[in-house]
C-alpha cells in the first residue's frame, strides 16, 4: 500500500525526508528513549509537505518475536474516536446532522440516568467530552452487529460526574453513542459504514476491527512489567461494541495516509469542514483545548492537534503541525510507551521546527489546604494528602477495564505533587511519566472535581 504513496509522491522532496526516508537522528533518539522505558517495539510514522515515511524498530512480541515495520499493525485504541469523528463531520456537511442536534433527534430511546441531560445533550457535548456522564464505561454485549446499539442501550444508568456543558472529562462512552448514530445514518454496522464513508475513499486499505482479520499479518502485542520482566498483556481484544472508541487497528502507514488527508484535504471533507475540527469546540479553561474529536495545544506558538491512543500495552501518538504540514505517528507495544511517544514528538518539535513546550514550573500555592481530599471516578481513587512538608498523591484502581485483565492494575502511592499555578499542579515532577492535573470548581467556587488523567474524579 505505501509504495503507491509514494509514487504519487516521487516528484515532492523534503528536507526532513530525503529519498522519503526516516532521519537517522530520529531514529537514534527512538532507540535511546525505548530502552528507558522498556518498550520491545516501536514503529513511526512522519508526513511532510507532502512527503512521508515509515520505519520499525524492536519486536512485535517477547515470545514470539518479529521485527517490527512500518507496515506491523497496532491497537490504535483512542486514535479512533478522530476516525469517528470524521465520519460524523462527513455526515454534517452532507445536511443529515448538525452539531447541535440533541441525541435525541437520531437515537429517540437515548438515555442516561439524568433526565434532563438525556433530553438536552447533543452531538457536540459528545464530540468535546463535555456531556458530563460517567465516562469510563465497559461492558460487553457481545460480539453480533448489535453490539453498539445494545451498549448504548446500558448507558442508561450512567450518573452525572459534571454538569453537561460546563467542562470537559475524558469521555469514552461518549463515542459509542456517536458511533451509534453513524451506523443508525448509514444504515450499516459502524465498522462496514466507517470503511465505506471514510476509509476507502481515502485509500486506507488493509485496517481492520477484529482479530481474526489480521492473523496472516504483522501485528504487535502489547507488554506490561509484572515481577520484573516483561509480559504479554492479556487480554488483546477489546469487546466489539468498543470499535467506535476504539477498536481500529493500523499501522503507521495507514496513519500517514490519514496524516495526508488531514493536511492536504481530500474527497470526503471539504477543506472548510476537514480544518473546523482543529479549532476550539468546547469548553476549555486550560490546557489542552478540545476541538471536534481532537486535543489541541498552542503553547509552543504554534497548533499541535494530536489524540493518543492506551490499548492494552500499546500506547500511542498522533500530532499533527498544521502550519508545518507535519504529522508524526508514534506507535508502541509496551505499557511505559506513552513517555516513549510524547518525549519523540517534543524533540522531533524542537529539532526540526524549534518549537519548544515551555516546561511545567512548580509555583507555591496558598490554597494547597484547601485542595487534600479524596477524589474518585468509576475505576480510579485519588487521594491527595500531606506527607511531611511535602504533598503526595496516592492513586489505586478500583476495578479493571477488561475482564481478567493479566498482569493486573499496580497502584501508585506517595507520588510527589508540587503546585503550579492556581487549582494547577504537577504530579511526579522530574520522572519521566511526569503530567499535570487540575482541580475545578463548582458554581459557587467549591473545590469539587481533580482531574488526573484527563478525568474528572469526584470529591468525596
Amino acid at each position: 500500500m505505501f509504495n503507491t504513496i509514494n509514487d504519487r509522491m516521487a516528484g515532492l522532496t523534503s528536507p526532513l525526508l530525503p529519498s522519503h526516508r526516516i532521519d537517522p537522528a530520529l531514529l537514534d533518539q527512538a532507540r535511546v528513549e525505548m530502552q528507558c522505558d522498556g518498550v520491545p517495539g516501536i514503529a513511526l510514522g512522519i508526513y511532510h509537505n507532502g512527503c512521508a515515511a515509515t520505519a520499525g524498530l524492536g519486536i512485535t512480541n517477547v515470545l514470539n518475536p518479529q521485527p517490527v515495520g512500518g507496515d506491523t499493525l497496532f491497537q490504535i485504541a483512542s486514535i479512533t474516536k478522530t476516525f469517528t469523528a470524521t465520519a460524523v463531520l462527513q455526515l454534517v456537511e452532507q445536511g443529515r446532522l448538525h452539531l447541535d442536534d440533541p441525541i435525541r433527534v437520531h437515537l429517540p430511546q437515548f438515555a442516561v440516568a439524568d433526565a434532563d441531560v438525556s433530553a438536552a445533550v447533543t452531538i457536540r457535548h459528545c464530540l468535546t467530552h463535555s456531556c458530563g456522564w460517567e465516562g469510563d464505561f465497559y461492558e460487553d454485549p457481545g460480539w453480533g452487529a448489535d453490539a453498539l446499539a445494545a451498549m448504548v442501550a446500558r448507558m442508561r444508568k450512567l450518573v452525572q460526574v459534571t454538569p453537561l456543558g460546563r467542562m470537559w472529562s475524558y469521555n469514552n462512552a461518549a463515542f459509542y453513542v456517536l458511533g451509534r448514530i453513524v451506523e443508525v445514518l448509514h444504515g450499516r454496522p459502524f465498522e462496514d459504514a466507517l470503511n465505506e464513508a471514510l476509509l476507502t475513499p481515502l485509500g486506507i486499505d488493509g485496517t481492520c476491527f477484529f482479530a481474526h482479520d489480521l492473523l496472516h499479518r504483522s501485528f504487535a502485542v502489547g507488554h506490561a512489567e509484572f515481577n520484573g520482566q516483561t509480559v504479554i498483556a492479556r487480554p488483546w481484544a477489546m469487546p466489539r461494541c468498543g470499535n467506535p472508541i476504539g477498536g481500529l487497528i493500523a499501522s503507521a502507514e495507514h496513519l500517514m495516509r490519514y496524516a495526508q488527508f488531514h493536511l492536504e484535504g481530500g474527497t470526503v471533507l471539504s477543506d472548510a469542514m476537514r480544518l473546523t475540527a482543529f479549532e476550539p469546540a468546547g469548553p476549555s479553561s486550560d490546557t489542552p483545548e478540545i476541538g471536534l474529536g481532537w486535543w489541541l495545544d498552542d503553547t509552543t506558538g504554534e497548533r499541535v492537534v494530536s489524540h493518543g491512543g492506551g490499548g492494552n500495552g500499546q500506547p500511542c501518538e498522533f500530532a499533527i503541525i498544521p502550519s508545518r504540514g507535519f504529522a508524526l505517528a508514534v506507535l508502541t507495544n509496551g505499557e511505559n510507551g506513552r513517555s516513549t511517544a510524547q518525549r519523540l514528538l517534543k524533540w522531533a518539535m524542537q529539532k526540526y521546527f524549534g518549537l519548544n513546550s515551555p516546561d511545567t514550573e512548580p509555583q507555591p500555592s496558598t490554597d494547597v489546604e484547601a485542595w487534600l481530599g479524596t477524589y474518585e471516578t468509576s475505576f480510579y481513587r485519588h487521594v491527595l494528602r500531606r506527607e511531611g512538608e511535602r504533598l503526595a498523591l496516592d492513586e489505586t484502581t478500583l476495578k479493571e477495564w477488561l475482564d481478567h485483565l493479566h498482569p493486573p492494575p499496580v497502584s501508585r502511592l506517595g507520588m510527589e505533587v508540587r503546585p503550579t499555578g492556581p487549582d494547577a499542579l504537577l504530579i511526579a515532577p522530574g520522572e519521566r511519566e511526569k503530567r499535570v492535573a487540575t482541580l475545578l470548581r463548582d458554581a459557587r467556587g467549591e473545590i469539587r472535581w481533580l482531574r488526573a488523567k484527563r478525568r474528572a474524579a469526584l470529591r468525596k
